[in-house]
């Protein structure tokens, strides 16, 4: 990064990207925002499962049969443990912990047996998110073990529930997101700016906020798509003032209030004007 010192891939990073590839961006160089209360809490909340969990795991398993604190290496893995906690796996680019893995049976280069990724999470549901982590997990682990693992499981919630995750075998996603950190992390400019739902939270909120007013960024209208957003660039519109002159009246049918469609132009417009409007059937008018 031209601006600042590239840090490695961790966990941290990796969930920033699944929230805001901007975010990564800025955890890939080293900068630190002001955490929210919100991401606060959601932070206690995991380090609550995590000691619910392990407490779990080490009551049903003789202490022998749980490695903790671990390189992640064949070598290590062959010994066979039944779980590993806080496993770290690192070379130039990467430097990740592995909440936990479990040993199942299945032929690998470590032997009749193979590991599964395990994550700690503190929402009450498990997303597309955690999927697409455990899959991340899962591409690295095949490099060790030479067997890419079926399924992950994620302890998550305040009873700290226990639920198995099916993998995608082709791990197509998680080798798209980790080439995209890759390159990210040797990019001379930051990703295109897009605003979304986890702004409101984030701990660059104000920075980002600030540039997406400097750039009349499109994504400062609420509820435009990203695959929108993307779509009227590639017809030379980037910024609000841009997409404002775009808007044009025409003839509704009249709708149910409940079905009413939003139109960003309209939005766009009344930005660009400072003014409000009305739509009517047949036209708009100023408020």
């Amino acid at each position: 990064m031209g601006w600042g010192v590239a840090t490695k891939i961790t966990r941290e990073v990796l969930e920033a990207y699944l929230n805001c590839k901007t975010k990564a961006y800025l955890k890939l160089g080293g900068q630190q925002g002001i955490v929210s209360d919100y991401e606060a809490l959601l932070a206690a909340n995991r380090q609550a499962v995590r000691q619910q969990a392990i407490g779990k795991i080490l009551a049903r398993n003789p202490e022998g049969e749980v490695a903790r604190d671990i390189i992640l290496t064949a070598a290590a893995l062959g010994e066979g443990a039944c779980y590993v906690l806080n496993a770290i796996l690192g070379d130039d680019l990467l430097s990740l912990c592995f909440d936990g893995l479990k040993r199942v049976d299945g032929p690998s280069k470590l032997g009749d047996f193979h590991y599964v990724p395990m994550l700690f999470h503190e929402g009450r549901k498990v997303g597309k998110e955690q999927k697409l982590l455990l899959e991340v997990y899962g591409l690295l682990l095949f490099q060790i073990q030479g067997r890419v693992p079926a399924n992950g499981l994620v302890w998550h919630g305040r009873e700290c529930k226990l639920t198995r995750i099916r993998l995608n075998p082709a791990m197509r996603k998680a080798e798209a997101l980790l080439r995209e950190l890759k390159e990210m992390g040797s990019a001379e400019s930051p990703p295109k700016l897009i605003l979304n739902d986890h702004c409101q939270v984030c701990e660059f909120r104000q920075r980002c906020h600030k540039r997406a007013i400097e750039e009349d960024n499109l994504s400062l209208l609420r509820g435009l798509k990203e695959k929108t957003i993307t779509k009227l660039n590639g017809k030379g519109i980037f910024t609000i003032t841009q997409f404002s002159y775009t808007f044009r009246p025409r003839r509704r049918k009249r709708q149910k209030a409940s079905v009413k469609k939003v139109d960003h132009s309209l939005q766009a417009l009344s930005l660009r004007t400072k003014s409000l409007f009305q739509k009517g059937v047949s036209n708009v008018e100023r408020v």
